[in-house]
């Protein structure tokens, strides 16, 4: 077993994903037109998605397992 951690992939995802989803902002004037602006949110919205859906699949977001040989109470 690797003692090594797993590489944050959803992580640098939902960092792209914050840069594609402000860059209409920080680039384009406020009365530039709107396709580009829309390219770019269309865009960071699939990365966003895309970086959701490998961060469930992480171990770490799995479930920990049912113990049967402790009571809810500690009675």
């Amino acid at each position: 077993m690797s003692s090594r951690a797993p590489r944050p992939f959803g992580f640098v995802l939902c960092v792209v994903a914050a840069l594609l989803l402000a860059a209409p902002t920080l680039l384009f004037a406020a009365d530039s037109p709107t396709e580009p602006k829309l390219v770019f949110a269309a865009v960071g919205a699939a990365v966003f998605a895309l970086a959701v859906v490998v961060i469930r699949r992480e171990p770490a977001a799995k479930a920990p397992p049912e113990r049967h040989d402790e009571s809810v109470n500690g009675a």
